[in-house]
């Protein structure tokens, strides 16, 4: 395990030209390495120096209440993430412990007191409360210009705890707490540093949300990531098929302050409806549904070739998400096309993507992901082990991609029924399995879209 973090100092010390040339320089700039999180002066804090979320409701409610079950109040306790937290931990000694902790529990970092005893890792009850309202709110600014790739990445952020409370208001005025304007918390690279991750060795880029988003229509459109998911649903499809902000979505954030004409809500939907569900948050969960029943469109052509072939040309578009599609932890979420045709009888004529009895995708499906590899080209779903992807077949924001089918067709049939489904899972069943043992929940295939018709032959 030492070698492993001598790897890591190394290539920061020849392969990156924005750092220092030695060692005490690179702790200096970044002290929760790998992480890039840091402090205004760069030492560790307490976690006593943050207020609990619970206190922030007592003026707050409605935006606690919205936080509260979200996957941000649940980054730490996240049972999936800790089950492929402690595999990290046992594999390699803590090395990259910082890495992970820095934006699933940045108070447990820059507190340091996140500790791995018995199996599992034990922290404060402040730092247990994951991506927290002082957390954020605290954070005053990001150190983009001396990440590795010049992006944000790795929780690249300045975390100041403290009497003054950063937000998106200038005329904000508490009367229990200091309020300071910040425009950062209103941008893209607010979010990016937790929602691009890369390789602290290759800089390989294992999550890339905020990078697809960078180069896409949405951002040259001044379309970010809060104005999507930080918005009700409903607004945020309105947002992303027209690529205009609402100018107005009234609301009271603050019981002692005025009405304000934009209020940014704090649910932070995505498409993840398994952990919100499992941690007691039926309301996100099926706010996540409705995202994913909302983010793609599905066009399905059929043609009889002269061959007697039947051909189904299936065209999957990324309607509503600023990113690709699916995006995050790619090498581990699950988009497919489930296809089904029968016969005026009901037998099957043709079918792919029906999962098997263990729930698991066939070979020969769709799958909208990528395929991850370690050093040595063998697959992997271990983030620390990933090399590169051999092939990313995610749709781009705004973006497509066709599918063909064909098929041999059925004598003396006349019409056929085609079933056309786009299923979505945030990973596999044997992933689930595997991590989590017998206590693993199902894991739910979330229909996105659905298309039914009949096709003359």
């Amino acid at each position: 395990m030492k070698c492993f973090v001598k790897v890591l100092l190394l290539f920061f010390l020849f392969c990156s030209v924005s750092f220092a040339i030695d060692e005490a320089t690179i702790k200096k700039q970044f002290p929760f390495f790998p992480s890039l999180l840091t402090t205004a002066d760069g030492k560790a804090v307490k976690s006593s120096d943050f207020e609990s979320s619970t206190v922030c409701m007592g003026c707050h409610p409605d935006i606690y209440n919205q936080w509260k079950g979200s996957m941000h109040s649940n980054s730490y306790n996240d049972p999936v993430f800790q089950a492929l937290w402690v595999v990290a931990e046992k594999e390699l000694g803590g090395s990259v412990r910082n890495l992970c902790a820095g934006c699933h529990t940045a108070i447990g970092t820059v507190s340091q007191e996140v500790k791995f005893e018995n199996g599992k890792f034990e922290t404060t009850d402040i730092a247990k409360e994951g991506v927290t309202c002082d957390m954020c709110h605290t954070i005053s600014d990001v150190r983009i210009k001396i990440s590795p790739t010049g992006l944000p990445q790795n929780a690249s952020f300045v975390i100041s705890p403290g009497e003054v409370k950063r937000g998106p208001y200038k005329d904000s005025v508490s009367p229990y707490h200091k309020t300071e304007y910040s425009e950062l918390h209103t941008k893209s690279e607010f979010c990016g540093s937790c929602h691009n991750v890369f390789h602290p060795v290759t800089n390989f880029h294992i999550e890339n949300t905020y990078t697809e988003w960078k180069f896409s229509v949405y951002a040259q459109k001044g379309i970010e990531c809060q104005d999507c998911h930080m918005v009700p649903v409903e607004v945020a499809i309105t947002t992303a098929k027209t690529l205009k902000k609402p100018e107005k979505l009234p609301g009271k954030p603050c019981t002692t302050g005025p009405n304000r004409d934009y209020m940014y809500t704090h649910e932070f939907i995505g498409g993840n409806a398994v952990i919100p569900k499992l941690m007691g948050s039926q309301k996100h969960s099926d706010m996540a549904v409705k995202r994913l029943q909302n983010a793609a469109g599905l066009e399905v052509k059929f043609e009889k070739e002269k061959t007697g072939l039947g051909e189904l040309e299936v065209k999957v578009i990324n309607e509503t998400a600023g990113h690709n599609l699916p995006t995050s932890l790619t090498e581990v979420r699950e988009m497919w096309l489930e296809i089904i045709v029968k016969d005026k009888k009901g037998n099957i004529v043709y079918q792919s993507g029906v999962l098997d009895k263990e729930g698991n995708i066939p070979e020969g499906t769709e799958v909208f992901n990528a395929y991850a590899v370690d050093e040595s080209g063998k697959h992997t779903v271990k983030p620390w082990e990933i090399a590169r992807f051999e092939y990313n077949n995610t749709i781009p924001p705004k973006g497509s991609k066709k599918v063909k089918y064909k098929f041999a067709l059925p004598k003396n049939e006349k019409e056929l029924d085609v079933l056309v489904k786009l299923n979505y899972r945030s990973y596999p069943q044997k992933v689930a399995n595997a991590l989590l043992g017998k206590d693993a929940p199902k894991i739910p295939t979330i229909l996105m879209k659905q298309k039914d018709m009949k096709v003359k032959i």
